[in-house]
């Protein structure tokens, strides 16, 4: 089967699989409007996202010439060229090592975009297939490709609040990648691991995580300073270990050579961790450059570090600037759909309660309230 239209591709994909427009906008990670939209040409959309959204149902996008004559051939391939939409020739798409590489690739773009909760049904789908896929072919370039989905998709579960499908997730995504000796899989497996223990309070596992990915020859300069940064944020919360949490966070911070938007990052991650060690000041400065920069990329990313300088500010006894925060927040909440986003949204009502008397921190605390999910706001 073939179609010449995007909108087309759309109805031809819902006919063949018997689905509703719900169904679809399911698996391609969109609105159900979207696609209604769409598939009767009311909007539009570029052939580079068409490309990625049609991949993911196993379906791919050809440009030909329309002209065959080979000597015309070459004048036509960029004026004449028409798209042809057409079903994979593959048994099964997620036997296709670079397709499942571009999903794991598309996952993280829609994460940082959207926030984990909306893609819960596509991450959990994703696992599923990959792990039917490499029984089948066990290709080591399959295992390479299906550990890196299945670590973006335990990310996605990870923010969604679904840590034991998380967990599952990212153990899976360290066997692929042990299967197929894939030492920068493997390290990229630890480091997801660990951020999913840290975040269920299990500070010593994810210490023991951090540690183990760190052990691992030729690290990136991005997975050495993870790595490093996961140590040094549960290593601060654990009784004792402020020297050594203190001197990992410093470890990360050394590091150079990683791209602008993995400097953000690690700049907000480290600031959490001064936080739970009580240099308030230092984390501050270093939440609040993260928060400014991140956000081209990133709005998840932002609302976090947003989140994490109130907190910091609450507990350093600054509710003025906890207020001016918290106003931002309100603002970059709606932009995302995140389960741990909306959980310190929560946290931070509750820890603004003591300054309720205070007109900036009474208007904030309002302001944020209103943008929250209805069960959510209640909490606080």
């Amino acid at each position: 089967m073939e179609v010449r239209t995007f909108p087309e591709a759309l109805r031809a994909i819902m006919e063949t699989n018997g689905w509703s427009q719900t169904d679809l906008a399911r698996e391609l990670g969109v609105s159900q409007v979207w696609v209604s939209e769409v598939s009767r040409g009311i909007k539009d959309t570029t052939v580079t996202k068409a490309v990625g959204l049609l991949a993911r149902v196993g379906w791919e996008v050809r440009i030909s010439p329309r002209v065959e004559d080979p000597v015309q051939r070459r004048e036509f391939m960029a004026g004449a060229a028409s798209v042809i939409f057409m079903p994979s020739r593959k048994t099964s798409p997620y036997q296709d090592p670079s397709y499942v590489a571009a999903l794991a690739d598309v996952l993280a773009r829609n994460r940082y975009e959207l926030g984990g909760v909306p893609l819960i049904v596509t991450a959990v789908n994703h696992v599923t297939r990959i792990e039917k896929a490499v029984v089948e072919c066990r290709d080591p370039a399959l295992q390479s490709a299906g550990s890196s989905l299945s670590n973006q998709a335990a990310l996605v579960l990870y923010d969604a609040g679904r840590l034991d499908a998380a967990d599952r997730a990212a153990v899976l995504s360290l066997e692929l990648a042990t299967r197929a000796n894939d030492l920068s899989g493997q390290a990229r497996s630890y480091e997801g691991l660990s951020r999913i223990s840290l975040y269920r309070g299990d500070f010593s596992r994810a210490v023991v995580y951090a540690e183990r990915g760190l052990k691992i020859s030729d690290l990136t300069n991005s997975q050495s300073a993870a790595l490093n940064m996961r140590l040094g944020r549960s290593l601060a919360l654990i009784s004792g270990q402020r020297a050594s949490s203190r001197s990992a966070l410093d470890r990360a911070r050394s590091i150079g050579g990683l791209s602008p938007f993995e400097e953000a990052a690690l700049v907000g991650d480290v600031g959490i961790g001064f936080g739970h060690l009580r240099v308030y000041r230092e984390a501050g400065a270093l939440l609040s450059k993260a928060a400014e920069s991140i956000g081209q990329w990133s709005p998840l990313f932002q609302a976090q570090y947003l989140g994490r300088q109130i907190q910091t500010s609450l507990r350093a006894a600054d509710p003025a600037f906890a207020a001016d925060r918290m106003t931002e927040l309100a603002r970059a909440l709606p932009l995302v759909t995140s389960a741990r986003v909306n959980k310190r949204a929560t946290e931070i009502l509750k820890a603004s309660a003591p300054w309720v008397r205070v007109p900036e921190v009474r208007v904030a605390r309002e302001h944020l309230q209103s943008v929250l999910p209805p069960s959510e706001g209640e909490k606080g």
